[in-house]
């Protein structure tokens, strides 16, 4: 037999060689214990890990948020590399081609503040993290396609983000402006607004924010605003939910036109934005108004404050700017354009400021003006796109040296011109750091410029991070291309991404930025779908209990805590002390290190810890109170394998204790749950992604094997022999290396019932089985609800399920149940949800004002 074996390869990757009959370890007649579980994993460990494909064309895109390399895991990355690993296997027993990708979203200030601490480059630095993170992953089984990986430090893909940077230039979407920005004076870089927490200090140095005018490079997402905002109604998106509000809410209604206006500064032209819920204004603009706080105006002598003028590009005029802060500028905008002579409420602000007004009021034709104006805008490239008030555009300029250089040369005679496309990408300089170093790199600052080939310098800002992770999901898919980003062809039935799990933290931001990537390289014919993610899975955080002096706020250690009554003191002092759960952090000494629990309990035992009881989108308070209970159940499940070999060995000698009926009445019993709790585990490990609720199921159904079921039955059973297989195989995404070994175990009965069918493969292992079906004959659950209210449940055969319309559901409901008579209200519409494979739901509504409820998934027709 050919042992197996993990051979490390180049650009780290890993082939993995099998032999599909390998053997249990044969420890039955021992109790299971953690030294056992440790044996068994380290048994199965190069198994588990095996990625080889199914053939199949019909693919499923896994893709789990990519990490930052710090090193260690923490249980975050435990719980959603844990959530992804099952789905993956989970759809893989159902013959699907996954795709289960992982990389490193490797950019960033912290990694180059490690290196400036250590005296050691960002790249080195980054490399010794990522492979210590490697190992840790494999370690707990996860079951990545590691010839896919990717680092977004690699030169190799930071030319293609170059390189669409360089895109979005041509296409006009990137420019140059100066900025009120955030600016960390420890870290001396610009931080985002969600950066800055409530006390205005950044959120990784501590220190102050101070504000600062800088020039800064943007990316004009507000172009594709409406598109984005629109978007999120799609029938694409599935059990979005919440974070449909959420994305709406961070772009806001666009319900007004942005037109770019010229100032004349200093005989220097800068663009500013000007945003107006009514178009027509520009037309008919008499002067705008400004605030303060704008960062064209804080450079200005009160003279020119007093003279200064803006061209209007819509009607090809000047006209008067007037700075002041005694106007309800709209949310997010300190410019406001004024017209006394159209609309009252400007006319009251010309009173207010004194401003003489030179026309009489007049009415207009706006809807027809109003399409004037946005067909100007686009015609001079000026804007004409609509968008909200409150959203700016995507400020990318990074004052650090450990990022994506941004490829543009700056020319004293040509300006701004971007880098030749063969000549990315614009590589960094690996050289000792202290802080922003680009300043005193001549050697890389110093080139030729591209037009006209006189002498000129590299732009010295980087890239901000998101821009690195707003596209990664499409290299996945064609990693090694050395021509392009990647190829349209290679996406073709892999995208939109069939489901993208992470934390809501990135709900907004990320999920943002990587939806306008997706956009953007739509608009180009790169991708089949303008939306990058179909199926969202938002995990919940993990959480750990602190302990908290009342009187002072300091943190102190679980150990440093004793309980007297229904109060927890300081052991030292006996001061009170507060219990609250936050976020696992060393600071509060509420983390679990998940190396630990490795070492400990194995990773099949942190893994079923982490998912079991909290649905993922729930918040995780880790507690040891869960372990007793997860550790029981793989007790229960070891000796039902005990017993089951035990009497299959011994099939001659148990007597036939139980009489025909009663061994046919286990049978049905069997059966009925087997198919039960199948239909019930699909639906949730399927459709609604509640992975705790579908091992729930599997525990459930592991309680009817176990509930004394006669020996003799065990013995000659083919309903306990399925169900017992089917439990393990179902099992097996969630535990993949304890269920190899029971698998072994089982396979090796002697006197099995079952034949070597397409349920049941005896001659591959658990992991190269097929998802356990429902009995052609087994009724499953038609639910029907009223108003939100249950009506009734009623059954359907499984052969028939998928042919039941949402017409013969309304049928078959009001021929059993007399709906219209039992609410006396007339049907106003309908929701049908059907899933082929385990229920169909149909939701009656009898009043239009009752919401519809909100599904987990998307309705299967």
């Amino acid at each position: 037999m050919l042992n197996k074996y993990i051979k490390r390869c180049s650009k780290s990757t890993f082939h993995i060689i099998f032999s599909r009959n390998k053997s249990s370890l044969g420890l039955w007649d021992n109790n299971i214990s953690s030294e056992i579980k440790l044996q068994i994993e380290k048994h199965w460990s190069q198994d588990v890990l095996k990625t080889e494909s199914n053939n199949s064309s019909d693919s499923f895109y896994i893709l789990p948020m990519f990490p930052y390399p710090s090193g260690n895991l923490h249980m975050g990355h435990v719980r959603v590399y844990s959530i992804s690993d099952t789905i993956a296997r989970f759809y893989k027993l159902n013959g699907k081609n996954v795709i289960h990708p992982m990389g490193w979203d490797a950019f960033g200030l912290p990694a180059e503040n490690a290196a400036i601490e250590h005296n050691i480059q960002p790249h080195i630095w980054t490399k010794t993290n990522i492979d210590s993170m490697k190992k840790q992953l494999i370690e707990l089984g996860f079951n990545f396609d590691w010839n896919r990986e990717l680092s977004t430090c690699d030169p190799n893909y930071y030319k293609w983000t170059q390189y669409i940077f360089l895109k979005l230039f041509e296409k006009g979407l990137v420019y140059q402006s100066k900025a009120n920005v955030n600016w960390d004076p420890i870290d001396k870089t610009v931080l985002a607004d969600e950066q800055v927490d409530e006390n205005g200090c950044s959120w990784r140095s501590g220190a102050k924010v101070e504000k600062k005018i800088l020039t800064q490079w943007f990316i004009k997402t507000t172009k594709f605003a409406k598109d984005l905002y629109d978007g999120l109604d799609s029938n694409l998106l599935e059990n979005w939910r919440d974070i449909i509000n959420l994305q709406k809410h961070w772009i806001g209604e666009c319900n007004g036109i942005v037109i770019t206006l010229q100032f004349k500064i200093k005989d220097v032209n800068r663009p500013i934005g000007v945003w107006s819920q009514d178009p027509y204004k520009f037309l008919h603009a008499e002067y705008l108004t400004i605030s303060n706080d704008n960062v064209f105006i804080k450079e200005l002598t009160p003279d020119e404050k007093n003279n200064l003028l803006c061209y209007n590009p819509i009607t090809g005029c000047e006209i008067k700017v007037y700075v002041t802060d005694n106007v309800n500028y709209p949310e997010g905008r300190d410019t406001y354009l004024v017209c006394p002579t159209l609309d009252t409420e400007d006319k009251k602000i010309s009173e207010s400021l004194k401003i003489p007004l030179e026309k009489t009021y007049c009415t207009i034709d706006y809807e027809l003006e109003n399409k004037k104006v946005i067909n100007i805008a686009k015609t001079k490239s000026c804007g004409g796109y609509f968008v909200s008030s409150k959203l700016k555009d995507w400020l990318i300029s990074r004052q650090r040296y450990w990022g994506t250089p941004i490829p543009i040369i700056n020319c004293g005679k040509c300006g701004n011109v971007p880098v030749p496309y063969t000549d990315l990408p614009v590589e960094l300089p690996h050289e000792p750091l202290k802080g922003n170093c680009f300043s005193k790199m001549e050697s890389w600052k110093s080139c030729k410029c591209p037009k006209c080939k006189g002498d000129a310098t590299r732009e010295t800002d980087t890239m901000d991070t998101f821009v690195d992770s707003s596209w990664y999901y499409y290299r996945f898919l064609d990693n090694s291309n050395a021509k392009l980003p990647f190829s349209p062809d290679k996406l073709e039935g892999k995208t939109p991404v069939h489901c993208y799990i992470g934390g809501k933290e990135h709900a907004v931001l990320h999920l943002y930025y990587a939806r306008f990537m997706s956009y953007f390289l739509h608009s180009l014919g790169w991708t089949p779908t303008n939306e990058p993610f179909k199926k969202l899975l938002v995990q919940g955080m993990v959480m750990g209990q602190s302990y908290k002096i009342k009187s002072s706020g300091k943190y102190i250690s679980p150990e440093k805590v004793e309980k007297i009554g229904k109060k927890y003191v300081e052991k030292k002092t006996g001061e009170a002390v507060s219990v609250q759960w936050e976020k696992m952090s060393k600071s509060k000494y509420n983390g679990v290190n998940p190396l630990t629990l490795l070492s400990t309990y194995g990773c099949d035992t942190t893994r079923l810890l982490i998912l079991a009881d909290v649905p993922p989108a729930t918040t995780r308070r880790w507690s040891d109170a869960t372990l007793p209970g997860v550790l029981n159940w793989q007790h229960r499940l070891w000796i039902t394998m005990r017993e089951f070999l035990s009497h299959r060995n011994n099939i001659n000698m148990d007597n036939n204790t139980s009489s025909t009926e009663t061994f046919d009445e286990y049978e049905k019993k069997i059966s009925n749950a087997r198919n039960y709790f199948t239909a019930t585990s699909t639906y949730h490990f399927k459709y609604t992604q509640k992975l705790s609720v579908g091992i729930s199921q599997l525990q459930s159904l592991t309680n009817v094997l176990r509930n004394n079921v006669p020996g003799d039955v065990i013995a000659k059973s083919k309903e306990f022999e399925l169900a017992l297989a089917s439990l393990i195989i179902m099992l097996s995404p969630v535990t993949p290396h304890f269920c190899s070994e029971l698998w072994a175990g089982f396979k090796s009965a002697p006197n099995r019932v079952l034949e070597n069918t397409k349920l049941i493969m005896w001659d591959r292992d658990v992991l190269s089985q097929r998802w356990p079906v429902v009995d052609n004959d087994f009724e499953l659950s038609f639910q029907c609800r009223v108003d939100g209210a249950p009506l009734c449940d009623l059954k359907i055969v499984a052969s028939e399920l998928p042919n039941l319309t949402e017409e013969k559901a309304l049928d078959m409901v009001l021929k059993d149940q007399g709906v219209l008579k039992r609410t006396n209200r007339g049907i106003q519409r309908l929701h049908y949800e059907l899933y082929p494979d385990c229920r169909a739901i149909l939701n009656i509504f009898t009043n239009q004002n009752v919401q519809k409820p909100k599904c987990d998934i998307k309705i299967t027709n």
